[in-house]
């Protein structure tokens, strides 16, 4: 329950134009002194999520796609905006459309003042920003059990999806966007630069679009006021296209048909496929949805919303299920669909205020700076996943940078180490590659029949591949190949080489 304004000298009754002006001491009687207004439970819960959010974000930098958007961003402050690919042999001068050229430069700009401790911060703020728009969506169950179980599923899903690609800055955009077309409040306005933002960020800006129209379509169909909803939708629309005016022109809001011209490379991507429900975050995601729609369907024409909550349910859950990479952006959907299913569950509301929150903000702060300085005390990037040590080996043995096939995440990191370079073999920008140089790096990967030939006409003189896989056994079978290197997880195959394999 939220309490009314505390009353401040302003709501004092005007003394008599007679009266004799005084002075009094603070305290004295008749003055008024302002209250100190206490926090309530519900602000301490949300701290919680904030907690959590900033907790998945302090982690050491891992991911593969943010190495090669870092040095994306080294490369746009050093020569602008590049047009062509820069960084592999395979497809070297082919078109290259940077779609998160802004979250690059970001990155870029962040690495050069704070180095990757300041990048991990960066990844922290988002993740605590999400924390706090997702608590800020959970409104609509008023009582505390159902904005706890929501937000619970928002942040259960982010563990694993909030990542520090550019995909997470549109993750908060389109959460900014949600809170405002939930809460009603605000210009409309406001969303014209969040949607300029995500247009420079990343290529899934249109589902902002799809969101409010679709919450404009429900509107409609309820018979409400749909003013709101269009006055949003409008200045969303604005925003998309005031995005053109970027280094890369109008031609970039034409990159999310990107996914529809290459959709054959996509597909062998494993974050563009159903995503695996045996994973506990997206068991979480599919409890979360199911329950959801069964509230929207039981509940339906028995309270407001009811068809706006209907259309993004069931679209953004059909899109989560198509591809796994959609699941954070459903999952924040689902997050005001979910809470106002549960409406009256329980009894406490949270607003009761007093000392007690305001303790426990205040050891949640401790718990949040140790989380920070924890973060800074170990290293910023976890790249023990990566072959480091053996792409060290491979420069002193004059074998690297060249022509050298590799996984596509290592693609990634030698594009962060070498920049352009680099002369990858493939990296993770599907959409850059030929379908023919996607299909040959998917036989190589699976070990099909072919490899030798594919090599031979690709020129590659090296190859760099993880022990365990298919490959690495048939280079060590082949009287063509000889291997230089061999430790616990990698081999190093060398075309021709007559030197005997190290270890």
């Amino acid at each position: 329950m939220r309490l009314p304004p505390a009353p401040t000298l302003d709501d004092a009754p005007p003394r008599p134009a007679t009266a004799p002006a005084r002075r009094s001491a603070p305290g004295s009687p008749g003055v008024r002194t302002p209250r100190v207004r206490l926090p309530a439970a519900s602000a301490v819960a949300g701290g919680a999520f904030v907690l959590w959010g900033l907790a998945v974000g302090l982690g050491p930098i891992h991911d593969n796609s943010f190495l090669t958007e870092l040095a994306t961003g080294h490369l746009v402050l050093a020569h602008g905006v590049p047009r062509a690919d820069p960084f592999t042999f395979t497809a070297a001068g082919r078109p290259w459309v940077v779609e998160s050229w802004l979250a690059s430069v970001l990155y870029a700009l962040v690495d050069d003042v704070a180095g990757g401790h300041g990048l991990v911060l960066l990844h922290g703020a988002l993740c605590a920003a999400l924390g706090a728009l997702g608590w800020r969506l959970t409104r609509p169950a008023r009582h505390l059990p159902g904005r706890l179980l929501s937000a619970a599923a928002l942040c259960a899903v982010g563990t694993g999806y909030w990542s520090p690609r550019p995909l997470l800055v549109a993750l908060v955009c389109f959460a900014a966007v949600a809170v405002q077309a939930e809460t009603g409040r605000g210009s409309p306005w406001w969303a014209v630069p969040v949607l300029w933002c995500w247009v420079n960020v990343h290529g899934s800006w249109p589902l902002a679009l799809v969101y409010l129209g679709l919450r404009w379509a429900g509107a409609a169909i309820e018979g409400g006021d749909t003013r709101r909803r269009r006055a949003l939708f409008g200045a969303a629309a604005l925003g998309a296209a005031a995005g053109a005016a970027n280094p890369l022109g109008p031609g970039l809001l034409l990159y999310p048909l990107a996914v529809v011209r290459h959709h054959q490379a996509f597909a062998t991507v494993a974050e563009w496929q159903a995503p695996n429900f045996g994973d506990p975050v997206n068991a979480a995601f599919g409890v979360a949805a199911v329950l959801a729609l069964a509230l929207v369907a039981l509940q339906r024409r028995r309270r407001p919303g009811w068809a706006q909550d209907a259309l993004v349910a069931v679209v953004f859950t059909g899109g989560a299920l198509v591809a796994a990479r959609n699941v954070a952006v459903a999952a924040l959907v689902l997050t005001p669909v979910l809470a106002r299913g549960l409406e009256g569950l329980g009894t406490v509301t949270g607003g009761r205020r007093g000392v007690v929150a305001a303790g426990a903000l205040v050891v949640l702060g401790v718990v949040g700076g140790g989380l920070v300085a924890g973060a800074l005390d170990r290293p910023a990037y976890d790249l023990s996943a990566y072959p480091v040590g053996e792409v060290t080996w491979m420069a002193r043995h004059h074998l690297l940078p060249g022509r050298v096939a590799t996984p596509d995440y290592v693609g990634n990191y030698l594009e962060l180490r070498y920049g352009t370079g680099a002369r990858a073999f493939f990296d993770d920008r599907v959409d850059v590659f030929s379908l023919a140089v996607v299909h040959d790096y998917d036989r190589l990967l699976l070990g099909r029949p072919g490899w030798a030939g594919i090599l031979r006409r690709l020129d590659v003189h090296a190859v760099l591949w993880p022990r365990s896989d298919p490959l690495a056994r048939d280079l060590a079978r082949d009287p063509a190949w000889r291997v230089r290197l061999a430790d616990r997880g990698w081999i190093v195959a060398v075309r021709g080489a007559a030197t005997s394999a190290a270890t």
